[in-house]
């Protein structure tokens, strides 16, 4: 039921602002700029009244969302709420964590050695002791502001590598938010060069989940299950039909009956069979006589997702993002050998 529900979540989120990291020296109010900010870097560390050499004990001052907030220059006890992969990815001691678990996600390890948080109330994270929580809504902030300083990065109108950066700045992990995206960049752009080989160029590729015929069908994705890797990062094309029933009704995911789901897949699909199955068989809709007369099932075109490597699409982090790549192409490469 977990992953169900936090599909839909994304779409409810309630902040649409763009959050913008100003930090300033404290003790400094660059009057030397008649009381404006200079321009410099995004964010600044700032000093304590007096000057040390013990970072742990100077704080930032964060302009977010929510206003201006103090963020320990050195946090020692994180709390986070969905940006599991990015607070894992910069090395931040998570002591708890709220979101979905599974094994094939990157960062895995990780999440067993620190605490789920069960219920995401304060209770329950007081208990943690944390000195910093990061979160993407906006209604953490008055929920659990009076225990630590609470960030909050809307997911709107961020992408996953500009978020990753902003809180590396913001806990003072820049240098390893660089490495993370650095790496990420430099696959991202072989994976392009490799997708503009003959096999590839100018095919269409869709993301598509079967959710059962007594369920939703077969959903559609266009941001979840890769989604985001495929079309806003390497740049793939939708189906024409895909793309203008998108357009048509702004829904970036939808459930389609097993009679027309066929018209909307691509050249190439990315086919996720059920995250609950107990083992990596054929899906249902695998099961129909439809499925034997898709183009890309004819020609060896599907890249086939077993239910025991769904958390690896689960995430859009930029860790999950560039396992995400890995998988995909080495899929993609592995189906054109064998033709």
């Amino acid at each position: 039921m977990g992953i169900k529900m936090k599909i839909f979540r994304k779409s409810t989120v309630a902040a649409v602002l763009c959050i913008i990291l100003v930090l300033t020296a404290a003790g400094c109010s660059n009057k030397n700029n008649g009381g404006k900010e200079t321009s410099g870097d995004a964010i600044k560390a700032t000093e304590g009244a007096e000057s040390t050499s013990n970072e742990s004990a100077a704080a930032r001052t964060v302009n977010t969302v929510m206003g201006d907030i103090e963020v320990p220059a050195d946090p020692q006890r994180v709390v986070v709420n969905w940006y599991l992969g990015d607070v894992f990815s910069l090395g931040l001691n998570v002591v708890g964590y709220f979101g979905w678990e599974h094994e094939a996600m990157p960062f895995y390890d990780k999440l067993v050695s620190t605490t789920k948080i069960e219920n995401w109330e304060p209770e329950d994270v007081m208990k943690l002791e944390p000195d910093l929580i990061i979160t993407y809504s906006e209604e953490d902030f008055s929920k659990f502001n009076k225990i630590a300083p609470v960030l909050v990065i809307p997911e709107s109108n961020i992408t996953s590598l500009e978020r990753l950066k902003v809180i590396g700045e913001a806990t003072g992990h820049t240098a390893q938010a660089e490495a993370v995206v650095q790496n990420f960049e430099t696959k991202l752009a072989e994976a392009k060069e490799k997708l503009q080989s003959k096999e590839y160029k100018d095919k269409t590729f869709s993301v598509n989940e079967d959710w059962g015929s007594g369920s939703y069908g077969v959903y559609y994705e266009t941001e979840s299950r890769g989604g985001t890797l495929l079309y806003k990062y390497l740049g793939l094309q939708k189906p024409d039909k895909l793309e203008k029933l998108v357009k048509e009704t702004g829904e970036g995911r939808e459930g389609l009956s097993y009679e027309v789901a066929a018209d909307y897949f691509g050249d190439y699909m990315i086919w996720f069979r059920p995250y609950d199955a107990v083992e990596d068989v054929p899906s249902e809709y695998e099961k129909t006589q439809i499925w034997k007369t898709i183009p890309a099932v004819q020609e060896g075109k599907v890249v086939t997702i077993p239910g025991n490597m769904s958390g690896l699409f689960y995430y859009s982090d930029a860790a999950s993002l560039t396992a995400q790549l890995d998988y995909i192409l080495g899929k993609l490469i592995a189906l054109t050998q064998a033709q």
